[in-house]
């Protein structure tokens, strides 16, 4: 009985109590964080969720679904404490989804408040983060966002969206972001967001209540990183080239043209690449190897037998050449501003270890610059749709 008893509180040692709880109702639950510089300080906007306003057992009031509650600070520590002067309730940032960067403090830097994010016990590291192209960071929460209620699940949706179907855009979450500025050979690359249309409007709630709304968000562009700065922005062009080259294609489109203001609609469905470095006369060099899997959506052009095994080969190739053009232009824009966002010295240090460790120092400057690209793309046409060449006349 005696050893029972002993047993009993030695199992009742290990049991956890709630000492560190916080119930519900005492919590501002965030989804989105927005972060600007201002005046030499950190302007940090939180949007909480109304709880009463997204419940499904209540009807749309008159207040919005989510506020935003705003503090300064010279550290992001600070910022975040100042808000209790005006919030009701203390933050909580388990529920991260969204982090959105001004271009102004990323072009200063993002390595000094980033750090304040991931000392956060609380904060998951699984949210995404972007950087507001050409606008403040807390303008892009303040949208009337149209089908989802909360801005930062459309945000968050449509950037997951756009990923899978279309090539410009590429999701990084916050641990991504600490691989990449912890490690060596690759810089930071971010998808840019900005607003469209009237920013006024877009803060109204007449923002979703017309067909078009006035203003609203967009996925575009990529921003290029130097260490942890912000030093310039891949078109669509470029940008499709990066995440091809990087292994981020799922899906996208590609149009050739047929004829005068006639084009061929190409569906890439899947594409995969990898990068192999091998040494020529003492140098490295990078040969991107492309398998790409590919379906015709629209054939603008009569005259093209799609029959003809011939014309889908020379269709294949001119997929091939958009491929090279886009990754071509991707790299070249990359060497100019001397920011290997695509990984290649790391590659190099996985595969050549040895030659690493002799350009590893002057990479950006002098390595990356000189580093010569060969590519390898197989483009396969799979389906050319049920009715082949159309009787449409």
């Amino acid at each position: 009985m005696l050893r029972k008893t002993v047993l009993l509180v030695l199992c009742m040692c290990l049991l956890t109590g709630c000492w560190s709880r916080r119930e519900l109702n005492e919590l501002l639950i965030v989804l989105g964080i927005a972060v600007d510089w201002e005046d030499g300080e950190y302007l940090v906007s939180f949007q909480v969720v109304n709880p009463s306003e997204i419940s499904a057992q209540k009807q749309s009031g008159d207040r919005p679904p989510s506020t935003l509650y705003q503090g300064r600070g010279k550290t992001m520590f600070e910022a975040a404490r100042s808000l209790t002067a005006e919030a009701p309730r203390k933050v909580y940032a388990g529920h991260l989804q969204i982090y959105v960067i001004g271009e102004k403090l990323a072009r200063r830097g993002i390595g000094d408040f980033l750090d304040n994010t991931l000392r956060d016990n609380e904060a998951r590291m699984d949210f995404n983060v972007v950087v507001a192209k050409g606008a403040k960071a807390e303008d892009i929460l303040k949208i009337y966002t149209p089908l989802e209620k909360l801005p930062t699940q459309n945000m968050l949706r449509s950037l997951e969206t756009s990923e899978k179907s279309w090539a410009p855009t590429v999701s990084v979450t916050m641990d991504q972001i600490l691989s990449t500025l912890s490690g060596d050979g690759k810089e930071l690359a971010l998808t840019g967001i900005q607003i469209i249309g009237s920013q006024k409007k877009a803060e109204s709630k007449e923002n979703v209540e017309t067909f078009l709304p006035p203003g609203r968000f967009r996925y575009t562009g990529i921003a290029a990183f130097k260490k942890d700065k912000l030093i310039g922005w891949l078109n669509e062009k470029e940008s499709k080239g990066y995440t091809d080259i990087t292994n981020n294609l799922d899906s996208t489109s590609v149009e050739l043209k047929c004829s005068e203001n006639k084009y061929l609609g190409i569906e890439i469905t899947s594409s995969e690449s990898r990068i192999k470095m091998k040494m020529n006369n003492g140098l490295p060099e990078a040969h991107i190897y492309f398998q790409t899997e590919a379906n015709l959506v629209d054939r603008g052009c009569r005259e093209v037998n799609l029959k003809d095994p011939a014309v889908i080969g020379q269709l294949e190739q001119q997929v091939e050449g958009v491929m090279q053009s886009n990754a071509d232009a991707s790299v070249k824009h990359a060497k100019k501003l001397k920011s290997d966002i695509f990984g290649f010295g790391s590659t190099l240090g996985k595969q050549q270890p040895e030659m690493w460790k002799k350009m590893q120092k002057g990479w950006n400057e002098e390595g990356f610059p000189a580093l010569k690209l060969h590519y390898h793309i197989e483009v396969h046409l799979r389906k050319t749709g049920t009715t082949g060449n159309t009787t449409i006349k």
